[in-house]
């Protein structure tokens, strides 16, 4: 094969990438809560970073929520950002705290992978987000802007009945399509110049990737380590090897 040249900081501007950057413009500028969901490799968290870097200027907070982010992170996270200096041992203090510092100065509050967050964590930006809206006076047309990020079953969590108050403070609301053909073209030749492949492979690799960045990743990478290894382009046959070689690997971490 031909030397391929890759291209890791290459920033696609797909139909996902331009609905997160959108949001994150609204929520902020509207100072409402917004989410915004889509499936794993959609497209969350790199169009984030890239808005991060292109906005230096505005005032933000990033939370890139785990398994074990519950309500003191959270505020930890919040009294560090908004230069409260040490966070208090008593929570409601720390929430009083900060819904006050966000009342004088309401900066965008970013949570990514908002849906490994528990109701109660739910339940404290909300209230946070209340707090903050009584102390500017605005009759709950505005609070802080606060953009929740997740995988599609964050939409199930807040349908929720104990997560109702939430839900319909909910003021934008969007999903994040999948890659289309074009765009899975684009990133081909963006990303790894000098690559090679047929239609057969391509046609798989759109079928195989299902859309999802993440996916169309790992299998080109390890298609064209199978291709190096054949001296072949990125045919069908190379493409449902590589997807098989990952499924295989998913199985044995499963």
């Amino acid at each position: 094969m031909s030397e391929i040249t890759v291209n890791d900081k290459a920033f696609f501007q797909t139909r996902a990438a331009q609905i997160t950057l959108q949001s994150l413009e609204r929520i902020r500028t509207k100072e409402v809560i917004g989410m915004v969901v889509g499936r794993p490799g959609t497209g969350k968290s790199h169009p984030i970073k890239y808005w991060r870097k292109r906005n230096p200027q505005v005032s933000y907070v990033w939370i890139e929520c785990d398994p074990l982010t519950s309500c003191r992170p959270i505020l930890n996270a919040l009294v560090r950002a908004l230069g409260m200096g040490a966070a208090s041992h008593n929570m409601w203090d720390m929430k009083r705290a900060v819904a006050e510092a966000l009342a004088k100065d309401p900066i965008l509050v970013i949570i990514d992978q908002a849906d490994l967050l528990t109701v109660r964590t739910f339940e404290l930006l909300r209230t946070i987000w209340d707090e903050v809206s009584d102390l500017r006076d605005t009759d709950g047309r505005r609070g802080f802007p606060l953009a929740l990020f997740g995988d599609l079953k964050l939409r199930q969590m807040v349908s929720r009945y104990d997560l109702e108050r939430l839900r319909r403070r909910i003021f934008h609301k969007a999903e994040l399509p999948g890659l289309t053909r074009n765009e899975t073209e684009m990133i081909l030749k963006t990303k790894w110049q000098g690559l090679k492949w047929d239609s057969e492979g391509f046609d798989a690799l759109v079928k195989m990737s299902h859309g999802s960045f993440g996916w169309l990743n790992n299998i080109v990478e390890i298609g064209w380590d199978i291709a190096q290894r054949d001296g072949q382009v990125l045919t069908g046959k190379v493409m449902r090897a590589a997807a098989n070689e990952l499924e295989g690997v998913l199985e044995e971490i499963g």
